[in-house]
């Protein structure tokens, strides 16, 4: 016989880390899932928000906001006994609106539908509805039409007539197959008798060739127009053309995500108080878990051996309380070590969360591990797929705040804004003490979306 140490993990820590990982609502849906597994568990009533219906933590919807006053609880109870109120009810004047809170959920896809509903004739309807739900998240359309064609059992010029009618609709320059077209799309649909448009319409549509490659005395010469003709154009391509038509369907943070990321319910919400800046723990349900009393009390009796129980009773009481009490405990752990997590970012980013971007400190998730005295595996798995409302209503990534490289791509976004190149942009960043390679410049400017033509005055 010999005796030896191991390592291992116990059952506890294999829930704890794997109900630390999950995001908010795989939380969720893995509690109900054990409530239905496990009678020893029970689910506790909440109160509920009168507008949207969701759970009140801390007195607060973590859905829609809403913080509703003591006196709504007796009329919300009689709102849902008579279900139809009279309207003469006794309703408090200052009882909110349920509608004002409610977002609208349409997108670029829905709102091209019902323009094409309206304006389209009824038989092109499939083809241009087709059309919509093939465009990507800048508004283009990236599918050949011959593989439209194909798949709708048309030819081509009958898919390119009904495109050309989707490419009158708003916003102006959707479904354009490339950056050229969306411009000239664009350009039809302002002021033709501007002289400006005259000349900036002949730039895209001629000469494209050079002002891509912003040859301006070149184009100059051969439109027979003074360089600063040229340059007041480009300012005025600057100012009235989008070269991302999708734009204004998406948020202002949209673009610290990847686009095809779905929207998900924050796990963090940061917002103000009177204090300052407070953060809360979007768990609505790890406080309403407990042990249903009627097992807890069996067990207190078969252990105490007062009630006699057949050893398979026994075994299944045992086992079942045992489960609860686990989940219960990885719930705590998660809970509490998200709150650490968010108190910590809270005090050390309060700029970043009252500034913007641009007042984001380096932090690593290590760093983050030695304030915290936890280990760097768990700071992992608590940040990963977690995302965190800031107090102007974003939903962003909680990996956001481990971006070291955020300030910086803010300040080229700034850059790129008064119309300097990659290189002018990095001579501004070392005047600013950040010395980074053309070439960093330039995979920044893709990451924040930045068009290659950026219609720079040379």
């Amino acid at each position: 016989m010999t005796q030896k140490q191991t390592t291992g993990m116990i059952p506890e820590h294999f829930l704890g880390k794997a109900v630390l990982k999950m995001h908010t609502l795989d939380l969720q849906e893995f509690v109900e899932s054990q409530l239905a597994e496990n009678p020893a568990l029970t689910l506790r009533d909440a109160a509920t928000c009168p507008v949207c219906g969701g759970d009140l933590t801390g007195g607060r919807c973590l859905q829609c906001g809403l913080r509703p006053a003591e006196n709504y609880d007796s009329h919300i109870l009689k709102y849902r006994e008579d279900e139809y109120p009279s309207p003469d009810s006794d309703f408090p004047e200052d009882f909110p609106e349920p509608f004002l809170a409610v977002a609208s959920p349409q997108n670029l896809t829905d709102y091209l539908k019902e323009q094409i509903r309206i304006h389209l004739p009824e038989n092109l309807h499939s083809v241009a509805n087709f059309i919509a739900d093939s465009l990507d998240e800048d508004g283009y359309l990236r599918e050949p039409l011959i593989d439209i064609a194909d798949y709708l059992g048309l030819s081509v010029p009958q898919v390119e007539s009904v495109l050309r009618l989707v490419q009158t609709l708003d916003p102006p320059g959707i479904a354009a197959r490339d950056l050229r077209e969306c411009l000239l799309i664009q350009l039809n649909q302002l002021d033709t008798g501007d002289p400006d448009v005259s000349l900036v319409r002949v730039i895209i549509s001629e000469y494209w060739e050079l002002i891509t490659r912003m040859r301006l005395d070149k184009l100059a010469a051969d439109l027979h127009v003074s360089k600063d003709e040229i340059c007041r154009s480009l300012d005025f391509m600057r100012k009235h053309l989008n070269p991302y038509p999708a734009s204004v369907f998406r948020d202002p943070w949209s673009r610290l995500v990847p686009l095809d990321s779905p929207r998900t319910v924050p796990d963090i919400i940061v917002r103000h108080a009177e204090e300052g800046l407070v953060a809360e723990i979007a768990d609505s349900i790890s406080h309403r878990i407990a042990i249903d009393d009627f097992y807890d009390s069996l067990l207190s009796e078969i252990s105490q051996k007062r009630q006699a129980a057949r050893d398979s009773d026994w075994i299944h009481i045992r086992e079942s309380v045992s489960k609860a009490r686990l989940l219960i405990e990885a719930l705590e752990f998660r809970k509490s070590t998200l709150r650490k997590i968010a108190d910590e970012l809270l005090r050390y980013q309060a700029e970043f969360f009252t500034k913007g971007p641009s007042a984001l400190k380096p932090m690593t998730k290590k760093e983050l591990a030695l304030r915290l005295g936890l280990h760097e595996s768990t700071i992992c798995r608590a940040t990963q797929d977690k995302s965190v409302r800031l107090p102007s209503g974003e939903v962003i990534p909680l990996e956001t705040l481990f971006d070291a490289a955020l300030p910086v791509k803010e300040l080229i976004r700034n850059f790129c804004a008064e119309r300097l190149n990659d290189g002018e942009i990095v001579q501004r960043l070392r005047e600013l003490g950040i010395n980074i390679a053309r070439r960093t410049v330039a995979k920044y400017r893709s990451q924040i979306g930045i068009p290659r033509v950026d219609y720079r005055v040379a």
